[in-house]
Formats: C-alpha cells, structure tokens, sequence
C-alpha cells in the first residue's frame, strides 16, 4: 500500500476534489429535502388560504341572490334599515351582510330610488370578500305611477330630427347604469321615420330608433325588433309644452340684478340680470330668480348652485365662456322663455376632477349625472349649444329649436321641435333618466288595460306644477316631477298648499282607490290572456354584476 505522501501530486488533488463533491452532493440533497417540506408546507397554508377566501366570495356571491329575490317582493326596499337588507345571514358556515344603496346619492335606497346598488360582504374565517351589482330598483307601483316628461329617450324631436356627419349618438358610458347595456331610444314623437334623417357617417351604435307598432309580446318579437334597431310603441307620444311660470307677485322686482357673490334668498328685477366677467356667484337655499329681462353669464364668470334653484328669464340668455355648476346635493331648473345660448360654456353637475375642462369625446366622468340640470325651453326661440359647449343635464323644448354644434356635447338628453346634431358632435344619453314609467313600458299608468294610452295623460298641456296636480286628482296617477329643482322651490310658493288639500280630498282618494281596483283588475286581465310572462319580464329588475374587491382580512 502506498503511502499518501508517496501517491504523485495531481492523484491526492482528485481524490481530494471527490470528497468536496460528495460533501457538496450531501449539502444541496439536504437543502433540498428542507425546501421541499417547506414548499408544501407554504402550500397547505396556501390552499387553506384560497380556500376560505373562495368561501367568502361565494357567500358575498349568495348574498347577491338572495338580496335579488328579496327586492322583488313589494315593500322591500320600503323596509330597509339604513340601507341594510340584511345582516348576520349564515351561508355555508359565512356571515353575509347586503346594503342597497341609490346610484344617484351614494345613501341607502328608498321607494323613490330608480335605480340600485347591492353590496354584498361575505365573511369566513376573518377573511371578507365584498361583491356588487348594479340594476333598476324593482317598481311595483308602476301602473300607479306615469313620467310625461319622455325622459326615456335620448333625442326625441316633435317634427325632426337631423343626426349629422360625424355625430354621435350613445350611452353615457360614466353613467353607473350603462353596464346594464340597455338600447339608447332616439326619434320622432309621431313613431314616423320620415322625420328622422341620419347621416351615413353618423354613428348611432346601440341605438333604437322610435316606430309606431305594437308592443313586443314575447322575447323572440322584441329581439327581432332590437335586431332591427327599432323601439315600438303602439301610438303616437303626446308632449306637454315647458311651463310657463307666471311673474311671482311675493318677490319684490327691482330694475336690474346683479348676480355676484352670495345669494340666499329669491329675487326678481324687471330688466336684466347679469353675472359679471369673472365675477363669481353662489346660490344657497332653495330659491327662485325672476329676470323680466335678459341674463348674461359673462366671459370667464361661474355660478354655482348648492341646493335648489329655478332662475326664469323672460328675455334671452347668453352663457359665453363661462361655467354654471350644480352641487352634489343641489338641483338647477331654467326655464328659458326667449332664446338660449351657449358658447364655449360648461354647464352641469360640479366637476370633482378641476383637470375636466369640456370633455367632448364622451369620457366626461359622471359627478351626480344629468337627473339635477334641466333647461327648459319655449315655443319659438332656440336652444343654440355651441364652440365647444358641453350639457351635463336635460333639454326640454318641445316647441323649440335645439342646435348642438362646433364640437360640443350634451350628457342627458334632448327633446325638441326640430333637433339637429351637427357635424361630429356627441348626445351621449343617462340612462339613469329612465324611471321604467313612460311610454316604452307597458305597465305604466300611461296606457290602459286595452293597450290604449290614457285619455287624461293627453289632456296635460304643460309640465307645470299646476297642470301635474290636476292630471294626479283627475286620473288618481301619481306623475313624475319634471325637475327636482322645481319640485323643490314650488313647496315653497303660495297656494300650493292649498292645491295639494285639494287632491287630497276625500272624493280624490276614493278616485285613486277606485283606480287602483282598475289596474290591479287589468294584471287579471293580463294573466287570463296567457301574457303573465310579459308583464314579468317588463317588470323585472336585470342585475349585472361587477365583480368582487380583494380579499381583506377582518383585523385589517
């Protein structure tokens, strides 16, 4: 045997390197026995960890159900607790918790919400797992019910309507109800299509236009109409003219206003009005501006509206460069009985994002949407919305002349005489308008059980406070205000009062009782003629989901 000392130098350096290997070999086997288990370790935690969120994400997904089933049953959403539907429901060994809340406000729904929020908080484990949907709030009282303001429809014109080169006609894709992706209705009173005209480059992508036919009756006729872009409804729509306030004889008038600063109590002047170049006015409480003459929103000037306002003008209106903004909570009603003009103006809700400027394109973010802003307009003068203007709110001008042009853009709606979209302008409708109480829904107070539209219904001359309540004591229909701002200010006018005593008589009660039996006769009716599944579909609440929030943990 030889000696290691004796072996030649490059042998012991090889034998050497082997054990260093074999050592090496030793170490990563180990390293990686280690890993492993803790690999599968961290995977068992792991699993156990999706595993409970998966838990709580199909209890927040149960609660949806469940709150879908519960607000289809009349008095629902009349019960609410603050919002909450429900609370401490076990499902599948996890705690559930539903809120509904209105889209428009952001507080918890109430029998005068139109359209809804659920949210669902599933809980497992002291992880929570949040899902959401959005749809029309379910409306039972709809045969009770009747909006006259055809607030359905995006552009609705009395004679015609001209949809240019380049314009656009479409959703409002910031509206919280857009993801319910329901037609946008566009065309003439009359259902004729002869008074509507639509360039070839025009885009009205996802859009029905107005024809006069009969109700669809069952799912195959109303996608085949929806195929072939059109809206039936079985008569022509009868429009009520803008009202007409009469001079306010409780407000002192003086020869001129001048609008600046803070305004906190109702006035009237028997000249012009003006807001002064880059003068700034806020309007506080809920009031009302008479101006007998003109009103001039001067270049580079803001008005903003807090709570509930109604400015008249008996004279013209002129908003150049400047910025009218209504606030979360408030409401802006302008009845414009000469003509209005807008130019390079913004006028709406009040933009969180001060970046916004006049978003043209249709990317406006929503900020309350167009229910709070209605412009009213009068018979023969014009509504002129120019060099870049945007509307975030309604025009109604039903004996009007409404012109959108040079790049501007209106969210909401529009309704008048003669509608002309020009070149590459952009009507993006709110959804959030419809109350499912018009003239596209057939359970509404405005047709019969015949199918025929309510002879009291054609009797509503104007959208005034007045004629409303006469409709309501007449027909025993409870009829949508056409303006929040409106209904607001005119609570606290003289005399109304006295004419709300008067539909609240004992012989307008019985009326309403006696009306009532009718229509709850007509769902009979429907019933005995096999339509049931019609009034259920029309009547049903379509939810759409919007998915879940990250898993957060309870002590969190």
């Amino acid at each position: 045997m030889t000696p290691l000392s004796h072996l030649p130098a490059r042998r012991r350096a090889s034998r050497g390197f082997v054990v260093v290997l074999a050592l090496v070999a030793v170490s990563v086997a180990t390293l990686v026995g280690l890993s492993i288990a803790t690999t599968r370790d961290a995977g068992v935690a792991t699993s156990s960890n999706l595993s409970v969120v998966a838990t709580a994400r199909a209890a927040a997904a149960s609660g949806i159900d469940i709150a879908r089933s519960m607000l289809a049953k009349e008095g629902a959403i009349e019960r609410l607790q603050d919002g909450v539907l429900f609370d401490g429901v076990v499902v599948n060994d996890s705690r559930v918790r539903v809120e509904v809340r209105d889209i428009e406000n952001g507080r918890p729904a109430t029998a005068d919400s139109a359209a809804i929020e659920v949210i669902s908080r599933g809980e497992h484990d002291g992880h929570v797992q949040i899902a959401r949907a959005i749809g029309r709030a379910p409306a039972h009282d709809t045969p009770l019910r009747a909006d006259l303001d055809c607030s359905e429809f995006a552009a609705l014109a009395t004679e015609s309507l001209s949809v240019g080169p380049g314009a656009h006609i479409g959703p409002w894709t910031a509206s919280p109800l857009a993801a319910l992706a329901e037609p946008v209705r566009y065309g003439n009173a009359s259902g004729s299509a002869a008074g509507v005209s639509v360039s070839s480059t025009a885009t009205t992508h996802g859009c029905v236009r107005l024809t006069n036919a009969a109700f669809a009756r069952t799912a195959d006729q109303a996608d085949e109409a929806l195929a072939s872009g059109l809206c039936p409804v079985p008569a022509a729509i009868h429009v009520p003219d803008a009202p007409t306030p009469d001079m306010p004889r409780d407000i002192e008038a003086v020869p001129s206003l001048l609008v600046d600063g803070l305004v906190s109590r109702s006035a009237a002047c028997s000249g012009d009005a003006r807001v002064p170049s880059r003068g700034s006015a806020t309007l506080r409480g809920t009031l009302r501006l008479d101006i007998a003459g003109n009103f001039f929103c001067e270049r580079g000037s803001r008005m903003f509206i807090e709570d509930a306002a109604v400015i008249v003008v008996r004279g013209n209106t002129v908003v150049d460069a400047a910025t009218i903004e209504v606030a979360g909570g408030g409401s802006l009603t302008l009845v414009a009985l000469g003509d209005l003009t807008l130019d390079g103006s913004y006028l709406g809700a009040a933009r969180r994002n001060s970046e916004e400027g006049r978003e043209q394109s249709g990317a406006a973010a929503y900020d309350g949407g167009a229910t709070r802003t209605v412009v009213f307009g009068s018979e023969g003068k014009r509504v002129l919305i120019a060099g870049g203007s945007v509307v975030k709110g309604q025009v109604y001008a039903p004996e009007s002349r409404v012109d959108v042009e040079s790049r501007s853009a209106v969210y909401g709606r529009i309704l008048g005489k003669q509608v002309f979209l020009h070149d590459g302008v952009g009507l993006f409708y709110d959804p959030v308008l419809d109350a499912r109480r018009g003239w596209t829904t057939v359970e509404s107070g405005i047709w019969t059980a015949s199918g025929t539209v309510n002879e009291k219904v054609k009797e509503v001359e104007k959208l005034d406070d007045a004629s409303l309540l006469e409709f309501a004591a007449d027909s025993g229909l409870e009829p949508d205000p056409p303006s929040a701002a409106d209904a607001s200010v005119v609570l606290a006018l003289e005399g109304f009062q006295d004419r709300i005593e008067q539909i609240s008589s004992d012989e307008a009660k019985q009326l309403r009782r006696a009306l009532k039996a009718r229509l709850e006769q007509r769902l009979e009716e429907l019933k005995r003629a096999d339509e049931l599944k019609l009034f259920e579909r029309e009547g049903e609440s379509k939810f759409v989901e919007l998915g879940f929030e990250g898993d957060i943990k309870e002590n969190d």
